[in-house]
């Protein structure tokens, strides 16, 4: 097939003269060759349309590499790219004729052998993923070459026909590569593919938000245009030259902005994305000034990211306005270098400082946009399963970044929603252990906090204070994870077990599954071991191994609740959301509700309810919560968050068919007891019960029994749905003081009828007894 034929699909003469524009010393037979090589190799292959000449795709991924200016071994690299695993041609022959630079190249994005993983292509797909980031982390030219092979499939996904298969390939690009553009500040390919991944993931919700955006940009075309006219002449009336003008604002990164808010597309309102372009840093704030003299801008809505970068180098200035009849106008101010860097990313220094032939820079140390590599060999070191490389990666590199400082103003990088434990352990494992509060912005707040970019943070550490286990349902890197869990090690056995069921209770509460000690875990067991990969024999072992941090009480939560049996009153299955209902206790200060409702409403989905009051001396206050979440782990970490606030004593969830319960139960036992005497008078008066006799013994037996049993039942209501009194000393003092107080009864009530029942009163006695000395036993133990 002659090279007239691809006509039309590209031209190849035109491509190598877009080469020779950036590249002035370009070995154009070289690049030919490999073309030719290239095409012969995937001759009679076609792509998923069933038309289209496989060659078409590696042009396609070349053109994209030289819209970044990439150097000649990366663009003899993408033609050759699929090659080695879709022809007969092996590594070893493109190593011969092309060097073995581009081979290493065309390695790091070949996917391992389908022969070798065909029984178990998901972990094939992770260990591929896996080979590019390693290699990656030796050339960073190869995760470039992948993000331009990844976004020409993008473009062509729709003719794969499995819709399955789409939306795989669509998520794994939105979790895996939009980050990596991102942190390379490639934001042009950043956008596309992102936007690519909301067409077909939320497909819906993208023709929606476009045709909302597309009528937005049409009805303020005018106030785009007087704007731009009016802020273009004041800038030039002040002597700065500037380009003014619409920005192309990301279809995606607008619809998350809108879920973070809780809002609905129809409830958008009209906006005006700008962009203001001038030579230097110090026109950027005089822009800044010269524009908020025009338009009124709104509180709150600046941002300097010129001063204050981005964690993938993006500098700017953002700033919100109330434009041509109060149209809300968002303004992007930037030098020309800015924008430039921006829509480029690390693609404009590293091929900007190569920008010949072969480009010998292949390692940027001291560019932050390549510290993300770092951290790749370092999980490699720590991991060897193919899923933990894959998690880790997720956790540690591709969440999106925020920049906090230490006091003496140090940067430090941490993950999106990191607490002040990531930002301990980052410091030093010893200021992470004995981390016990932190000084934020001059305010004093827990160490479970959530940061953000610019916080300034000093933490405050105890010697006596170490790291605790539900640490690990906060914390964001992996290692402050693997610190917190080395410390749990050397915990005793015993003080593991506690733990471990602490928390888990916690969640049995949350869940409405009552006491996790009567769990049935023999029931459980082989569903447990199998799901959680453990060799559980006893529920002490599950206790053990939570305690420990190798299990976490979500997964054990969800396998239990598989079973029919467990289904949960307060799920709305039609939602798949959940509704919980809670109860704050606290020492009542001035903005105490500021504090629980920051953290309420940062983490649920929704508040329905909330209701709060004081005691009467006002020491005290008490709030009555109710939250709509999709998770149940969620509202774990809003307790756990919660119960960090020195001021507040306790949360607990509160379950109205507890209280139902315990009101009918309290009634009936009531009742029950007034009525016992006259119900023993008349079997006495009756001849069923006498003196002596082993029927009146058994009559008497039962009878106490149901009546000891009402009593019982009543405190295991109260245990089951009201934690909060669980382990309060009045409680089970109360509580044995009735079961006590029965004993007393029935002894008087023997007495006043001169009956005497040694055996069944001994046999009650020994059980009440027992009863009560267990529980004391039990609460003197936690």
């Amino acid at each position: 097939m002659g090279n007239e034929t691809y006509k039309k699909y590209f031209d190849l003469d035109e491509i190598v003269k877009s080469i020779k524009d950036y590249i002035p010393d370009f070995d154009e037979k070289l690049f030919l060759k490999a073309f030719d090589f290239a095409q012969k190799a995937h001759d009679g292959q076609f792509r998923k349309d069933g038309t289209t000449p496989y060659i078409v795709h590696p042009v396609e991924t070349v053109k994209i590499l030289i819209y970044l200016h990439a150097d000649e071994n990366v663009l003899i690299s993408a033609l050759l790219h699929d090659v080695p695993e879709d022809t007969q041609h092996d590594l070893n022959e493109v190593e011969s004729l092309f060097g073995d630079e581009v081979a290493f190249l065309v390695d790091g994005i070949t996917k391992l052998s389908k022969v070798h993983y065909q029984h178990n292509m998901p972990e094939r797909s992770i260990e591929s993923l896996k080979k590019l980031f390693l290699h990656t982390a030796k050339d960073i030219r190869i995760i470039i070459i992948k993000l331009a092979d990844r976004l020409h499939n993008m473009r062509t996904l729709k003719f794969v026909e499995k819709p399955e298969k789409r939306l795989r390939i669509a998520t794994e690009t939105l979790e895996i590569f939009v980050p990596i553009a991102n942190l390379l500040g490639i934001s042009k390919l950043k956008t596309e593919l992102e936007d690519l991944c909301f067409q077909h993931i939320f497909p819906s919700e993208y023709d929606k938000l476009k045709l909302r955006i597309d009528e937005s940009n049409n009805k303020n075309k005018v106030v785009l245009k007087n704007m731009t006219l009016k802020i273009r002449n004041a800038l030039t009336k002040a002597g700065i030259k500037a380009d003014v003008g619409l920005r192309d604002k990301g279809l995606y990164r607008a619809y998350k902005r809108i879920c973070s808010l809780g809002k609905t597309i129809d409830s958008v309102k009209d906006r005006v994305p700008m962009k203001v372009i001038v030579d230097t840093p110090s026109q950027c704030y005089e822009a800044l000034g010269i524009i908020h003299g025009i338009y009124l801008p709104r509180p709150d809505s600046f941002k300097d990211y010129i001063a204050n970068p981005k964690v993938n180098g993006y500098q700017s200035l953002h700033t919100i306005v109330f434009g041509i009849d109060g149209v809300i106008t968002e303004i992007q101010i930037q030098t020309k270098q800015m924008d430039f860097e921006s829509e480029y990313g690390i693609a404009a220094s590293f091929f900007g400082k190569a920008n010949n032939k072969t480009g010998k820079v292949l390692h940027l140390s001291d560019d932050k946009r390549s510290l993300w590599l770092n951290k790749i060999i370092e999980i490699e070191k720590e991991k060897h399963v193919a899923n933990d490389f894959l998690e880790d990666l997720k956790i540690d590199v591709l969440q999106d970044r925020i920049f906090v400082f230490t006091p003496k103003g140090e940067t430090v990088d941490l993950p999106k929603d990191a607490t002040v434990i990531d930002f301990a352990y980052a410091i030093h494992s010893e200021v992470g252990d004995h981390a016990i509060k932190a000084d934020i912005n001059g305010e004093i707040r827990p160490i479970t906090s959530i940061l953000k970019t610019g916080d300034v943070i000093k933490v405050i550490t105890e010697p006596d204070v170490y790291p605790e286990l539900y640490w690990l349902s906060f914390v964001k890197t992996n290692s402050a994870r693997n610190r917190i869990l080395l410390h749990l090690k050397k915990v005793t056995r015993e003080e593991k077990i506690i733990e471990g069921k602490k928390l888990l209770q916690k969640e049995f509460d949350i869940a409405g599954l009552g006491l996790c000690e009567n769990l049935n875990f023999k029931k459980f067991k082989e569903g447990l071991n199998k799901n959680l990969n453990k060799g559980l024999s006893t529920l002490q072992d599950l206790f053990m191994a939570i305690g420990e941090g190798e299990v976490k009480t979500s997964d054990v939560l969800k396998i239990i609740r598989l079973n029919k049996k467990f289904k949960l009153a307060v799920e709305n299955k039609k939602e798949r959301s959940y509704k919980i209902n809670f109860r704050i206790t606290a020492k009542n200060r001035f903005g105490l509700l500021q504090d629980i409702t920051s953290i309420i409403y940062r983490a649920v989905d929704d508040v329905t309810y909330v209701k709060g009051w004081a005691s009467k001396s006002n020491e005290y206050a008490y709030f009555d919560i109710q939250v709509i979440v999709n998770k149940l782990e969620t509202v774990s970490q809003v307790f756990n968050e919660l119960e960090q606030f020195d001021d507040i004593y306790g949360v607990y969830p509160v379950y109205y068919k507890g209280l139902f319960l315990f009101i009918f139960a309290s009634i009936v036992t009531t009742i029950a007891w007034l009525i016992n005497p006259f119900i023993l008078e008349y079997y006495i008066n009756q001849g069923v019960i006498v003196e002596y006799g082993v029927v009146s013994n058994i009559f008497l037996f039962i009878d106490m029994g149901i009546l000891m049993f009402l009593l019982l039942s009543t405190s295991q209501i109260l245990k089951r749905y009201f934690p909060s009194m669980r382990n309060k000393l009045l409680f089970w003092r109360t509580s044995s003081a009735l079961a006590a107080f029965g004993l007393v009864l029935l002894f008087i009530e023997l007495q006043e009828h001169n009956l005497h029942f040694e055996i069944a009163y001994m046999l009650i006695l020994t059980s009440v007894t027992a009863h009560i000395i267990f529980n004391h036993y039990s609460l003197k133990k936690k």
